[in-house]
């Protein structure tokens, strides 16, 4: 029995499963906003946010001058660069195209800094002519 098991299964194997969110949060972080069926807009949201949560708590204004801190013996400036790689290798294993954690981390985590969470919106937009199934769009807020 699955009780409480809170999870979007897609009617796919794991691994299935996971290649699908993967595929779809770079394409989406890629381009801002893309069109699939409700059913997986409603499972990539969370793993999007996630990634997102990621960047804003990675993000260095000034990379280049904490680097420079760090490598002179500022403790703190290394703590915050090794926490920043950290979590570019953990978004990185996740989504497929470099340029996109690159894109995550300086063009899309800044703009969200002061928003606490809800980065996504999905909206209805039509049925599917060849099996009815419920299309929407997902995009950042």
């Amino acid at each position: 029995m699955r009780h409480r098991k809170s999870r979007h299964h897609l009617g796919r194997p794991a691994d299935q499963r996971k290649a699908v969110l993967r595929t779809l949060a770079t394409e989406f972080l890629r381009h801002g906003e893309i069109i699939t069926t409700l059913a997986k807009a409603k499972a990539l949201r969370p793993e999007v946010e996630k990634l997102i949560t990621k960047g804003k708590k990675g993000f260095i204004k000034d990379y280049k001058a904490a680097y420079d801190k760090a490598k002179g013996g500022d403790k703190e400036a290394l703590k915050e660069v090794l926490k920043s790689v950290h979590l570019r290798r953990q978004v990185n294993s996740f989504l497929y195209d470099r340029q996109v954690v690159t894109r995550v981390f300086e063009e899309i985590a800044p703009q969200y800094l002061e928003r606490e969470g809800g980065y996504t919106r999905i909206i209805k937009y039509r049925e599917r002519r060849g099996d009815n199934t419920t299309l929407a769009i997902i995009q950042l807020v």
